[in-house]
C-alpha cells in the first residue's frame, strides 16, 4: 500500500505495551498481514525478534545455613557470670503464662495493601520503562544497532552476575562449584564463566565460602582494598566498611591490604584497618564469626558492650545500653536460632534490666553491674 504510513521502532514498542489507538493498532495489523516493499522499514522477523526481547523474564533467589563451631567442656563448664539459667527459666514462664502476648511479639505484622492500585501503578510503570527504553534504543543506535547489540553478540555485562541481598540472606553455588551464603545487605559480582588460571569475585558486605579445591586456578575475592586468595578451602569475609575482617574455618587464606599480608589457618582471624595501613591478627577466633550461618550467638562471660553489638549485627537491630554502668555486666549463655524478643528478654532477665521501645531502637536500662 503506497498510500500507507511508514510503520516505525516506536510505532512498534507502542502497539507491543497495548498503547496505540484503534487506528494505529489497525495500520500495525495491516502491515503484520501484508507489508510493502519498504527497505527502511523493519521485517516482521525483526518484529518477532523484538518482541521475545520485550518479553524477558526476571531471575530468583534463595537461601541456606550449614554446622556451628561448638563450645568445648572447659568453656561449657565455666559458671555464669549471673543466673542466666534462671532468666531463660522466668522468660520461657512468662511466654507459656501469656501466649497472646508472646505471638504479638515474635510473629511478623503482615498489613493488607491496596494491592489492586499497587498492581495497576506498578503496570503502568512498566509500560512505560519498556517504551521509554525503546525508543531511547531506537533512536539512538537504529534498528540496525539494537540487533547487534542485543540479539547475536555478547557484550561484557551479560556475562556478569550480580547478587545482591537486603534483609535476606542468599545462597549460591558459582561456577566452579564454590559455594557461597550472602550475608544481609551485602553485593557479590562474579563472571558466569571463570578463566582458564583465575577465578576472581568482588564482594560488598559479608558472605561465607565454601571454596571447590582446584590448584591450577587460585580463588580471588576482592574486598574493599583487600584481597583474599585461596585453592581450597572454608572462610567468612566481611568487608561492610574499609576494615575487612577475615575468619578461617578451615585450610589456608592469604590475606594482603596495602603493603601487608598475612597467612590465616584454621581458626584464626585477622582485620585489615584501612587508617593505620596493617593487618591486625585476633588473639582468639570470635565464638560469633559464623553466626550468620550457624545461626547460634554464642557467650562467654562476655561484657554487654559486646553482646549487643553481636546481636545488632547478627539480628541487624539496634540496640542500645541506656548508661556507661551496663557495660561491666558479663553473659555467659548460648541462643540456638532463637527470634530476637527471647535474647532481649533473657538478657534483661538475667541483669534485672527494663527493655524501652523507641521506635525502631531498643534500649536496655538498669542500675548496671559492680
Amino acid at each position: 500500500m503506497a498510500d500507507q504510513l511508514p510503520i516505525d521502532d516506536a510505532m512498534l514498542g507502542k502497539f507491543l505495551a497495548g498503547e496505540t489507538d484503534p487506528a494505529e493498532s489497525a495500520r500495525v495489523r495491516q502491515w503484520l498481514a501484508s507489508r510493502g516493499n519498504n527497505p527502511a522499514e523493519p521485517t516482521q522477523n525483526d518484529f518477532a525478534k523484538f518482541e521475545r526481547i520485550w518479553d524477558a523474564a526476571n531471575p530468583a533467589q534463595t537461601s541456606s545455613r550449614i554446622n556451628p563451631p561448638d563450645l568445648s567442656q572447659s568453656e561449657a563448664s565455666q559458671p555464669p557470670a549471673f543466673d542466666t539459667n534462671a532468666a531463660w527459666k522466668a522468660v520461657q514462664g512468662k511466654m507459656s503464662a501469656k501466649p497472646g502476648d508472646s505471638e504479638r511479639a515474635t510473629d511478623p505484622v503482615i498489613k493488607p495493601l491496596h494491592r489492586q492500585r499497587s498492581e495497576d501503578k506498578t503496570d503502568r510503570n512498566q509500560i512505560f520503562y519498556r517504551i521509554a527504553a525503546v525508543l531511547i534504543l531506537a533512536t539512538s543506535f537504529g534498528w540496525l544497532s539494537f540487533q547487534l547489540l542485543f540479539m547475536g553478540h555478547d557484550h561484557p555485562a551479560a556475562n556478569i552476575v550480580t547478587l545482591v541481598t537486603a534483609d535476606q540472606k542468599i545462597s549460591k553455588t558459582l561456577p566452579d562449584g564454590t559455594k557461597i551464603l550472602l550475608n544481609r545487605h551485602s553485593t557479590l559480582t562474579y563472571p558466569t564463566t571463570f578463566s582458564d588460571d583465575l577465578r576472581d569475585v568482588t564482594l560488598t558486605g559479608e558472605a561465607y565460602f565454601d571454596v571447590a579445591p582446584d590448584a591450577a586456578r587460585p580463588f580471588r575475592i576482592q574486598a574493599r582494598t583487600t584481597v583474599v586468595q585461596v585453592l581450597g578451602t572454608s572462610f567468612s569475609v566481611q568487608a561492610y566498611n574499609r576494615n575487612v575482617s577475615v575468619a578461617v574455618r578451615t585450610g589456608k587464606v592469604r590475606f594482603s591490604g596495602g603493603r601487608k599480608a598475612v597467612l590465616l589457618t584454621q581458626n584464626q582471624q585477622a582485620t585489615f584497618e584501612s587508617g593505620a595501613d596493617t593487618i591486625r591478627r585476633a588473639p582468639l577466633l570470635s565464638a560469633n564469626a559464623f553466626a550468620y550461618k550457624t545461626g547460634q550467638l554464642v557467650f562467654k562471660n562476655e561484657p554487654l558492650t559486646d553482646v549487643v553489638k553481636a546481636i545488632n549485627q547478627f539480628y541487624n537491630a539496634d540496640v542500645r545500653l541506656a548508661n556507661d554502668q551496663l557495660a561491666n555486666c558479663r553473659l555467659t549463655t548460648r541462643f540456638d536460632k532463637a527470634p530476637l524478643d527471647t535474647v532481649l528478654n533473657v538478657t534483661a532477665e538475667t541483669f534485672g534490666l527494663h527493655i524501652r521501645y523507641k521506635g525502631r531502637q531498643v534500649i536496655l536500662e538498669g542500675a548496671g553491674c559492680q
